[in-house]
């Protein structure tokens, strides 16, 4: 049975003409869009996820305005660490909305206070989020918070601590993410040898795993080893793809891997970024 496309792709299949048809990703992507609009979300974190996934899925800011409504109400006392702040920033340029002023609070702010001697917050996920925000800002990273980077690269990525631990491929792919975006060339040695290492750790399904090796395919690793390769100006290959469309359910949402579904908001919400064809940060 074919599978059901959802109205953004009917739509562009219909102005496009007989001859188009959409890709098995655009499909997935649209049935993960679908999936989260209509589920009901409680936290900051959750909604500005879904916003920036959703618009990398093709829907319209005037579409996400609802949602971003409810974010406002809550990124006060959410947007209080480096990464937090940055997905505020995020989600507010995936709207349309200005990042510098939502509700009197200049959210970019928020995250250059945080930033001291290269390092934003504690984590890589603070370093990638903080730097792909004030980039989706229009503003310059500080060189500083590449150098770090250039000097904190283990044995072939990063670690979740950025300055120690064991290299994996989610924390390295979203700093891949956060350095393109910060204006570091696709030619360059880190991004080049960064999407080596993290071509490298997929497993023999084509999946990819937080640690690599053998294990389970995840959707959120996969998901990001594909943007990260994005990133750095190569073309994902069509088995990681596959492993990651695997990983859909009958109603869109992906389940985190083959044997555990939970949690299917992040694993859907990382996944539509890259069946849309995205990387971070998403306009």
């Amino acid at each position: 049975m074919k599978p059901r496309l959802g109205p953004v792709v009917a739509l562009t299949l219909a102005f496009a003409g007989p001859a188009a048809a959409a890709s098995p990703d655009t499909i997935a992507a649209e049935r993960a869009a679908a999936w989260l609009e209509g589920i009901s979300l409680s936290s900051a974190g959750q909604q500005a996820d879904a916003i920036v996934a959703l618009r990398a899925a093709g829907r319209p800011t005037s579409a996400l305005q609802g949602r971003f409504s409810t974010l406002l109400t809550l990124a006060p006392d959410y947007a209080v660490t480096a990464g937090a702040a940055g997905k505020v920033v995020l989600a507010a340029v995936a709207a349309g909305r200005d990042p510098h002023a939502l509700g009197g609070i200049n959210y970019v702010d928020r995250v250059k206070i945080t930033y001291r001697a290269g390092r934003y917050g504690t984590t890589a996920y603070d370093q990638a989020y903080a730097m792909l925000a004030i980039s989706a800002a229009g503003e310059l990273v500080p060189s500083g918070a590449i150098r770090t980077l250039r000097r904190a690269r283990g044995a072939g990525g990063w670690s979740f601590s950025v300055l120690g631990g064991t290299d994996d491929v989610s924390a390295t792919g979203l700093l891949m993410e956060a350095v393109r975006a910060a204006g570091v060339s696709t030619s360059d040695p880190l991004l080049r040898a960064t999407s080596t290492w993290i071509g490298t750790r997929a497993n023999s399904k084509g999946g990819f795993n937080i640690n690599g090796g053998r294990r389970p395919t995840e959707a959120n690793s996969t998901a990001i080893a594909i943007r990260a390769w994005r990133a750095a100006g190569r073309k994902p290959l069509s088995r990681w793809r596959v492993a990651l469309r695997s990983l859909q359910e009958g109603d869109g949402g992906l389940r985190f891997t083959p044997t555990i579904r939970e949690s299917r908001l992040l694993a859907t919400v990382d996944a539509a970024v890259a069946m849309s064809g995205k990387r971070l940060p998403v306009s």
